[in-house]
């Protein structure tokens, strides 16, 4: 395998879903000192493919691919956290989920966009004070996950229901960045599609 076959393939598996690998991570990098910042790595990969150091590089390679794996079971637990609290109406929790600042921003279905922190809070405060029955029902399906450094996105499809009735199915994508080491959401966008 030529040195820009490996860089190339390791650029693209940071731009969607990774497998992690079993195996122990022999010759210095493991999961236990393996450093959080993306970049370092893709630059030790990097350097490591120009030294012509495969075994190195392979090293860095499935290290890059562990910490894909860790961050993607992370936004996979923060996106749960964010439909647990929608599911419940419950204001407190979603307060925590989202990411603090003028940048965030929601889209609800057939409204426009909101965007700050504090407009986007009071729009759940708008949605669980309407005349909805709690807890919702939501099934998510067609659930990705793709996350490249301190960002990622959840892309899925909602289906929503409330006791005796249906909101429809919504396409939803939930972008996530990390904050002080724990991914919270800063955009929120849900829009109807037919049946």
């Amino acid at each position: 395998m030529s040195a820009v076959t490996l860089l190339m393939s390791s650029r693209q598996r940071s731009c969607r879903p990774v497998q992690a690998i079993s195996g122990d991570l022999d010759g210095g990098v493991s999961k236990d000192n393996l450093t959080s910042d993306e970049q370092t790595l893709e630059q030790e990969l990097r350097n490591a493919i120009a030294e012509e150091n495969y075994s190195l590089a392979a090293k860095l390679r499935d290290a890059l691919r562990v910490l894909h794996e860790d961050n993607r079971a992370a936004i996979l637990a923060a996106n749960s956290r964010f439909y647990d609290a929608f599911c419940k109406g419950d204001l407190a929790a979603m307060s925590t989920i989202w990411s603090k600042g003028d940048h965030v921003q929601c889209v609800h279905p057939g409204a426009g966009r909101i965007c700050g922190y504090d407009l986007v809070m009071e729009s759940w405060e708008l949605v669980s004070n309407a005349d909805i029955e709690f807890p919702l029902k939501i099934e998510l399906q067609n659930t990705e996950v793709y996350v490249r450094g301190d960002l990622g996105y959840v892309t899925c499809l909602e289906v929503v229901k409330t006791k005796g009735s249906s909101w429809g199915r919504q396409v939803a994508t939930n972008v996530f960045e990390k904050v002080r080491g724990q991914w919270l959401l800063c955009i929120h966008h849900a829009s109807h599609i037919g049946v």
